[in-house]
């Protein structure tokens, strides 16, 4: 019996012997590309949101679907002002509450999913487990507590982690406070993997990553308690993170940047920790014959527990034929070059 894509990626992260390589690309503004809705619009209509991504994943075939890729969603539910000025992106954060005269008090989280556009995400994600969650995986993408502290308090922010500034432990305190409660939510919802997108952990010095191991691990425990899996994806790593960010004991890691692939893996193993080989978004957006080659070296990685990504979004621009390359490889190692 053929197994499902939802039943491929719980299985990946019981790291059992697998018919295929899972495919989680981390799919949001490409699907509004492909829908030809503008990215604002598709962000902000859980219809649209929840239409778009379901098209995307039936058209291509990859194995779970992300609810949304969002660095600025949380931080705009929690006061932080958006651009959304380049109609082909994300929105950027432009403002930050903590170094713009606000305390860390007058933060309001208590009823932070009821702002900005996250009501529409989370009846987006009731959408997407009610019409494809029998069939597909459904992630719930949520941003790091870094990340979002980062938001909060800016620049400056940075600098208060390195001089371990009891302000930058409080707002990563809150910030992990926001993930824990959008972690519930998305398991009450049904979700099948919880994944934190962090993309400071490759900025940082490791001897910093205790400052978000609580926040994390409580996520963790939430997401077990309803017996989903967790992911934490970060991307321009070094050898030197690879083991710290391990020890942050997520189910599995999706890391990009200077590492040493095979001894991921076995540390990753050791752990008892599924992982991601990810396709870079330079290639995505460049020829069949580059998709194809970097598809195929990532798929040189086999065994249990492993998996194929995306380094990080897919990008708005990248060509449909590109997408349908990777798909090909990963089923049949061909391209479609080799057999016009």
């Amino acid at each position: 019996m053929v197994q499902s894509s939802k039943e491929l990626v719980r299985s990946l992260f019981q790291l059992r012997e697998l018919a295929k390589v899972p495919f989680i690309p981390w799919v949001c503004s490409f699907a509004a590309q492909l829908e030809q809705v503008e990215v604002e619009t598709m962000l902000s209509d859980a219809g649209s949101l929840s239409r778009a991504l379901i098209n995307s994943q039936k058209l291509f075939g990859y194995d779970a679907i992300v609810n949304v890729f969002d660095p600025s969603l949380e931080a705009e539910a929690c006061g932080c002002k958006v651009d959304w000025s380049q109609a082909e992106a994300l929105p950027k954060v432009v403002s930050h509450p903590l170094s713009e005269g606000a305390k860390i008090e007058d933060i309001d989280i208590s009823n932070f999913e009821k702002r900005g556009r996250l009501p529409a995400i989370l009846e987006a994600t009731k959408r997407l487990n009610i019409i494809r969650g029998k069939e597909v995986a459904i992630i719930g993408l949520i941003t790091g507590p870094l990340t979002l502290a980062r938001h909060l308090k800016g620049e400056t922010f940075v600098t208060d982690l390195n001089q371990g500034a009891e302000e930058a432990k409080k707002v990563i305190a809150l910030a992990g406070n926001v993930g824990l409660k959008l972690c519930r939510t998305y398991c009450e919802l049904g979700v099948d993997v919880i994944v934190i997108a962090e993309e400071m952990l490759g900025q940082i010095k490791p001897n910093q990553y205790q400052a978000v191991a609580a926040p994390l691990r409580s996520i963790w425990n939430v997401a077990r308690f309803y017996n989903v899996h967790s992911l934490l994806l970060s991307k321009g790593c070094h050898q030197e993170h690879i083991e710290p960010i391990l020890a942050l004991q997520s189910d599995g890691v999706a890391l990009t940047g200077d590492i040493d692939y095979t001894y991921l893996m076995g540390a990753a193993l050791k752990r008892k920790c599924c992982y991601a080989r990810s396709i870079p978004g330079s290639a995505l957006l460049g020829t069949l014959s580059q998709v194809k080659d970097s598809t195929l070296d990532c798929l040189s990685s086999k065994g249990r527990g492993f998996f194929l990504s995306t380094e990080w979004e897919v990008p708005y621009a990248t060509d449909v034929n590109n997408t349908h390359e990777v798909m090909r490889v990963i089923l049949d190692g061909r391209s479609i070059t080799e057999q016009t």
